[in-house]
């Protein structure tokens, strides 16, 4: 029973930040197009986001993999490798990536710097496609099972 709540909580805080991608990649260019306040207060939900969801959720990745492995057949190779570095890239990705364009683009967008928080939402949005891709392919690695060479 252990197994499969952790199982459980695994899939549900992936799909959270699968999610969380999607939604950057599909509402965000919707709210930035509105300008003004809406744009403005996007970028403040995407620093939100860089700054408290995607770390409990990685948080919550990271513990129940490990609880996956230590109550698991599993070992500390294979696919629990990929997924350890994709919480680490994850994590990078949240602090460095995420929430420093998403300041740099509220601070633009309140001070009426429209080039500025253009290259800002183009940075997160590639950062975006990036992480949305690692992440897809650690699934697949996770599903997949795949073996250490």
């Amino acid at each position: 029973m252990t197994r499969n709540l952790l199982l459980l909580a695994h899939i549900a805080a992936v799909a959270a930040w699968l999610g969380a991608n999607f939604v950057q990649l599909v509402v965000g260019p919707r709210l930035r197009a509105r300008g003004g306040d809406v744009a403005l207060q996007w970028a403040e939900t995407g620093r939100f986001l860089g700054q408290r969801y995607y770390n409990v959720v990685g948080a919550l990745v990271a513990v129940t993999g490990i609880g996956l492995v230590l109550h698991g057949d599993w070992r500390w190779h294979g696919f629990v490798l990929v997924g350890i570095a994709m919480v680490i890239v994850g994590a990078i990705t949240g602090v460095a990536g995420f929430d420093r364009l998403f300041r740099r683009e509220s601070e633009a967008r309140a001070a009426g710097d429209e080039a500025t928080a253009r290259r800002a939402t183009h940075n997160i949005t590639s950062l975006a496609v990036m992480d949305t891709f690692l992440l897809l392919l650690t699934m697949l690695a996770m599903i997949d099972r795949w073996k250490a060479s």
